[in-house]
């Protein structure tokens, strides 16, 4: 199977779609899955999770090349 044209076979199907209670359905079971990640993760997992997105959102993050430098900085590699 072709995960790639399947998708976009589904997109396409989508794009189309009027009937309300089944775009209801396939947001519940989109929604579902989203969250079913979260099942085996812990409370603090989550919280350093959350706070990584808030950082992300804010811009606050470091490139490969800059964490790299620091390693090596730090530790002389």
């Amino acid at each position: 199977m072709d995960i790639q044209l399947e998708k976009y076979k589904l997109v396409e199907g989508l794009i189309g779609l009027k009937d309300e209670a089944i775009i209801t359905k396939i947001k519940q079971v989109k929604d579902e899955n989203e969250e079913a990640w979260s099942i085996d993760v812990s409370e603090a997992e989550k919280t350093f999770i959350k706070a990584g997105l808030k950082d992300l959102k804010q811009g606050k993050t470091y490139s490969h090349d800059q964490v790299m430098e620091e390693v090596s900085k730090a530790y002389g590699l």
